[in-house]
């Protein structure tokens, strides 16, 4: 029993020296997760100018779909339905995956709202889909408005640039 333990204990230290000693300034290993999948549909899109009250204004919807998707079809809905026209939505060019439509909107008020642009399809017979929201805030509604509060104070709402 004696030889045993001392057989183990002159062969540990000759294992302890034989693992790799740690270099300096090493770069710790880090696990590499998967990004996020993404859809089989993209939706970007692009206003021509500035919202203006009574104004048409031209908004350019840009979809880029993979093969696999069929049945591919558009909607816009505003959030207001009485602040803005909505033209029906114009298919401008298809082809390779990528469709682009023309909307024309007409906001009748400053606050006319949000359009919401949806662009769906089916891939293996499931619905898929994809949404934007277009504001239509005229330029003249992004200004500061103050606004009475309880207790007499004063609150001031700053504007807000909104992007895509």
């Amino acid at each position: 029993m004696a030889t045993v333990l001392v057989a183990a204990a002159l062969v540990a230290p000759s294992l302890v020296g034989a693992a790799p000693r740690p270099v300096e300034n090493a770069v710790p290993v880090t696990a590499r997760l998967p990004d996020k999948p993404t859809g089989p549909i993209s939706v970007e899109f692009r206003l021509a100018a500035q919202p203006v009250v009574g104004t048409p204004v031209e908004l350019a919807v840009t979809a880029r779909v993979e093969a696999d998707v069929s049945n591919l079809t558009i909607e816009a809905d505003a959030s207001v339905p009485a602040a803005v026209l909505v033209a029906s939505p114009e298919l401008v060019a298809a082809g390779d995956g990528v469709y682009t439509w023309r909307i024309a909107v007409v906001p009748l008020a400053a606050e006319a709202g949000y359009l919401t642009v949806i662009v769906s399809g089916a891939v293996d017979g499931l619905a898929q889909a994809r949404s934007v929201t277009v504001s239509l805030r005229s330029a003249g509604s992004l200004d500061a408005a103050p606004v009475a509060a309880a207790r007499g104070e004063t609150l001031i709402a700053l504007p807000v640039q909104e992007g895509p």
